[in-house]
C-alpha cells in the first residue's frame, strides 16, 4: 500500500513539473517577459511641463428680460415637482439657459429660483414677475375689464 501512495505521490510530482515548464510565465513567454523589464528599466520619465493658459472665450449669459412664475406643481409622492416659468415648463432641481430652480418647500408657498447670470437667488410666489433691470417683483395683473355701467342700463342711452 505504501509503495502505491509513493508512486501516486511521485508521478503526480512528474506531472506538476511538466506542466510548470510548459506553461512558463502567465501571459507572456520568457522572451516577451524580458523585453517587457528591460523597457521598465530604460523608460523615460515624462515630467509634465506647464502650459501657459490662454484666455479662452468665455460664454457670456445674458440676463433674462423677465422670471414670470406662472405657477408649480408639488408632488407628494417624493417625484420632482413641476414649476412653469416665462411659460416652459421646468422640474425642480434643474435648470435651463436662463434659471435654475430650486427643490420645492413642502411646506411654503415660494419657489426658489437662481439667475444663472448673476447668480442671484430670490424666491418667487405663482403669480409673480422679477424685472432683472429693476431688481424688483412685481405681481402680474390678469384682469378682464369689460365695459363700464351699470346693470340694467343696456338699452338706454
Amino acid at each position: 500500500m505504501k509503495r502505491l501512495v509513493i508512486s501516486m505521490l511521485m508521478l503526480a510530482n512528474c506531472q506538476l513539473t511538466c506542466a510548470d515548464e510548459t506553461l512558463g510565465r502567465l501571459f507572456s513567454t520568457p522572451k516577451e517577459r524580458a523585453n517587457l523589464d528591460y523597457l521598465r528599466q530604460t523608460r523615460k520619465i515624462i515630467v509634465p511641463q506647464k502650459v501657459e493658459s490662454t484666455p479662452q472665450s468665455v460664454e457670456v449669459l445674458a440676463l433674462p428680460k423677465a422670471v414670470e412664475l406662472q405657477g408649480y406643481v408639488k408632488r407628494s409622492d417624493g417625484k420632482q415637482g413641476t414649476v412653469w416659468i416665462n411659460q416652459q415648463a421646468i422640474q425642480e432641481g434643474t435648470k435651463n439657459g436662463e434659471i435654475a430652480v430650486g427643490q420645492l418647500p413642502h411646506q411654503q408657498n415660494r419657489v426658489p429660483i437662481q439667475i444663472n447670470a448673476s447668480g442671484k437667488v430670490l424666491t418667487l410666489k405663482a403669480g409673480q414677475t422679477y424685472d432683472p433691470e429693476t431688481n424688483r417683483v412685481r405681481e402680474m395683473r390678469t384682469s378682464v375689464q369689460g365695459e363700464q355701467g351699470r346693470i340694467g342700463d343696456e338699452g338706454q342711452p
